[in-house]
């Protein structure tokens, strides 16, 4: 009986093993083809930082003879060379008659082609050539042709008029994501096996030891921050409940920036807590050297939102700009001090009637462009 009931209890296991495995392996794919995207448009950011638009069209006339392309078309090589996940990486100008060739960079396989070539349309992109064309953003695109197996992931550049001069795209071999996938699966029915085994195990230490959140820290009804003297969380959220009535209005115009502060931790386990809010200090202080102190809220313990509105909005790009810039500049300051060595990741979001129905879907979104901007400094980190 005992044998019967061991050998049911195997069955059973392998029947939700393999249930298990093929639903796993069409989900992760899923998952790992957007993981990709999300990467992709994080390195396609920091790539756009490099370019500037009012060169572009120099840059297709002249090529390696314009001011300042080689220097560039340098920094892209080693942008690519930090990360090795990516097979392709270039800088098109659409137009009806194909691509044009603003950078493009060498593989061992595929030499570059020159600064104003013009590449045909790949017959996988027929469906995205309008809104190619029209300089907006696309969907990202699977292929295979001559070029193989390819995830392809473009996002527009514009210039100060909101104008598309040029798209950045990466791309990934799916080859490697479909091996990276088959070697999960792989190891999918041994997890689930443990999983299964481990499960009432599993299950009362959940019981016993619960899970606690830490609570929220007592807000102060000031509307400043202690320690950096710019306004607090309390003074955020009344400043949403306006942005909020003019929406309702009909006459919203405003921005939200998501500012996290890196490696604060270490700091303060490397240097003590005093130094740890020098270093908050430091990243304050430059955020509102470049946005204006009036506009800056310390929103959480490492988080800072930044809220412009009305004329404010034409500069905000330029500010985004500056002060990744002015980031990148001192964080590699080896003259300074290690708290003084700041490292910020920021996310900008407009609100936009069409799919944002409060201001917190607007500082959903730039949180989630500080994270993509989170994962693509990490990858470049030398640290």
């Amino acid at each position: 009986m005992g044998q019967r009931v061991f050998v049911a209890l195997l069955l059973c296991i392998a029947v939700v093993l393999t249930t298990v495995a093929v639903s796993s392996s069409s989900l992760f794919r899923q998952y790992e083809v957007e993981d990709r995207v999300e990467y992709a448009h994080g390195i396609n950011s920091l790539v756009a930082e490099e370019i500037d638009p009012s060169k572009v069209d120099e840059y297709l006339q002249k090529g390696h003879a314009a001011p300042g392309y080689d220097e560039v078309l340098s920094r892209l090589y080693r942008l690519r060379d930090a990360f090795p996940n990516v097979e392709f990486l270039y800088v098109y100008r659409i137009e009806p008659d194909g691509c044009h060739v603003v950078f493009d960079l060498d593989t061992d396989e595929v030499p570059a082609g020159k600064p104003g070539d013009v590449v045909e349309f790949d017959r996988s992109f027929s469906a995205h050539l309008g809104d190619l064309l029209a300089g907006k953003a696309v969907e990202p695109v699977i292929s295979d042709d001559k070029f193989g197996h390819l995830l392809t992931v473009y996002d527009p550049v514009y210039d100060k008029n909101g104008d598309c001069v040029c798209y950045v795209a990466v791309d990934f071999l799916m080859g490697e994501i479909d091996a990276y996938v088959q070697q999960v699966l792989l190891s999918v029915a041994a997890v689930s096996a443990v999983f299964i085994i481990g499960f009432m195990v599993v299950g009362y230490f959940i019981t016993e030891r619960r899970i606690v959140r830490p609570m929220n820290r007592v807000e102060d009804q000031a509307y400043h921050d202690g320690l950096t003297g710019v306004k607090n969380k309390t003074a955020y959220e009344e400043r949403a409940k306006q942005l909020d009535e003019a929406i309702g209005n009909g006459n919203a115009v405003f921005a939200i920036f998501m500012l996290d502060v890196n490696f604060l931790k270490r700091v303060n386990d490397e240097h003590g807590h005093e130094r740890g809010d020098d270093y908050l200090l430091a990243c304050c202080g430059l955020m509102c050297k470049v946005f204006g102190q009036e506009h800056v809220y310390r929103y959480g313990g490492d988080e800072f939102v930044v809220v412009l509105k009305g004329n404010e909005l034409v500069d905000a790009h330029d500010m985004l700009y500056d002060f990744r810039k002015a980031v990148r500049l001192q964080a590699v300051d080896k003259d300074l001090k290690p708290w003084e060595r700041v490292s910020v990741a920021t996310g900008m979001a407009v609100y936009d009637s069409a799919i944002d129905a409060s201001t917190q879907d607007v500082l959903k979104r730039a949180d989630e462009k500080m994270y993509m901007n989170k994962k693509a400094m990490k990858a470049v980190r030398e640290d």
